[in-house]
């Protein structure tokens, strides 16, 4: 067991409960999406304390991030940003126009390393007590205080991964994730408390979690915890972690198995290996069939396709909400020291043109427009509304 470990000529201690990490101060700052493709209806300020995540998922894409992410990948060591928090709530009050908090779109928020920092409660504060609506995603158990800061702005919601009913399965998939009783019942726990509650079967793995009658059991309990709308996707694979991910597979379900993943991912869009484009439109249109049969919406998540080099999103033939996670958020203003919708829309900045918000730069659905944003652009558009 190593105490210290140097990265980039620096030497940083490592504790080891609950799991290998090391502490960091951090410059970064709120973003929004990422440049490149996007599906991703509504914007977000993107929060990420945590590069590397304790869940320890060994398809997790993070693990080809570049950065501190490659500390977790080769180490298996979490950096967590100190007091990030507190930066958090810095930026925040440095701009007068925010989108939904998003914690978190690449490491899980509540993985165990967040039960000794608990930076993503901190964080949630931050935003709650500016009435600036936050989301989550995490397939570990929620804490009670989150769900009790959360009830306070009905734009607040979260999402629940679930990949399988077959708790042995989640075990492999999620090692030091929530059990799945744990999590079905954060979306009965949400939803007792008034809270929008999303079920991601987010990926699935092909040949492995796509068995029907266990799609439909994820689906149905879901629906019976309260849940009114679906994300889903279909695992794909990072081209620089492709080994990684497929030697997993071979370890865990066989050479037959690996087989299999070996011929039928042969569909690369951009850094990513997608399973063949049939495979992945009969899952999803099975999914869209269960979600119109049981009165719920469904959207997918980051599932693209090739028309001879241009990439067109999936979501044109699946989706039936107006936003892919199923809410309808607007952008917040700021009025005094809290922040309110600047306008009664549904926040689908991706497919307006009529910005009623008042802020051209957002109304993505004109031809040509950026759909890329930073903290200088939140702080940009504040000035506007001076």
């Amino acid at each position: 067991m190593i105490s210290q470990i140097i990265w980039r000529g620096k030497t940083y201690p490592i504790r080891h409960k609950p799991f290998p990490h090391i502490s960091v101060s951090s410059n970064k700052e709120l973003h929004g999406w990422w440049p490149g493709k996007r599906e991703c209806t509504s914007e977000r300020l993107l929060i990420n304390p945590y590069s590397g995540c304790s869940i320890n998922c060994r398809f997790c894409y993070a693990r080809s991030f570049p950065g501190w992410f490659q500390l977790f990948r080769k180490y298996g060591v979490v950096v967590v940003a100190e007091d990030f928090d507190i930066r958090v709530g810095e930026q925040l009050d440095s701009i007068d126009v925010a989108s939904c908090g998003y914690l978190s779109p690449v490491t899980d928020p509540f993985q165990p390393v967040n039960e000794l920092f608990r930076l993503s409660e901190k964080i949630i504060a931050q935003f709650v007590d500016r009435n600036i609506p936050i989301e989550f995603i995490t397939k570990a158990r929620v804490p009670e205080i989150v769900l009790e800061m959360m009830v306070e702005n009905r734009h607040n919601f979260g999402q629940i991964s679930i990949l399988t009913p077959d708790e042995n399965l989640r075990k492999i998939l999620v090692p030091q994730g929530a059990s799945t009783s744990d999590l079905f019942e954060n979306l009965n726990r949400m939803s007792r408390k008034g809270i929008f509650a999303v079920v991601r079967i987010d990926p699935v793995f092909p040949f492995i979690t796509d068995d029907k009658t266990h799609l439909q059991e994820i689906v149905v309990r879901a629906r019976d915890c309260g849940v009114k709308h679906i994300v889903a996707s279909v695992l794909d694979i990072p081209v620089a972690t492709k080994y990684e991910v497929l030697d997993w597979i071979r370890e865990n379900f066989g050479e037959k198995m690996y087989e299999r993943y070996v011929n039928l991912y042969d569909h690369r869009i951009g850094n990513y290996l997608h399973a063949r484009l049939d495979y992945r439109m009969m899952i999803f249109e099975y999914l869209r069939g269960l979600a119109d049969k049981y009165k719920m919406t469904f959207a997918l998540c980051m599932e693209y396709k090739l028309e001879g080099k241009k990439i067109e999103g999936l979501n044109q033939y699946f989706m039936s909400s107006t936003n892919c996670e199923g809410i309808d958020i607007p952008v917040y203003i700021r009025k005094g020291k809290k922040f309110y919708p600047a306008a009664d829309c549904s926040g689908n900045c991706l497919n307006c043109t009529n910005p009623i918000c008042g802020i051209d730069d957002l109304a993505m659905g004109k031809p040509g427009s950026k759909k890329d944003w930073k903290l200088r652009d939140y702080r940009r558009w504040s000035t506007l509304l001076e």
